[in-house]
């Protein structure tokens, strides 16, 4: 696998896992029936959010570095 398809790979991973966490805080939400996902109005789930990513980010879940993580999460919150 070329090194810019192993990032790009890497990148979908942590987009992934950043947005299932976001889900189970709260910070966004899963419409089951439309399979849409909305931004949420709790700015304490998305402060939640962040600490609950960088956790999963310390413990190894989540791959890169402290700005991709950011970056990561950041894009998701508020795009």
């Amino acid at each position: 696998m070329s090194i810019v398809k192993r990032h790009l790979a890497e990148q979908e991973e942590r987009l992934v896992l950043i947005e299932e966490i976001c889900i189970d805080t709260g910070a966004l939400v899963l419409d089951v029936a439309t399979d849409e996902i909305y931004f949420s109005a709790d700015e304490l789930a998305c402060k939640n959010a962040y600490v609950t990513v960088f956790q999963a980010w310390a413990k190894g879940t989540i791959k890169g570095t402290a700005e991709q993580i950011f970056e990561a999460t950041k894009s998701i919150l508020e795009d």
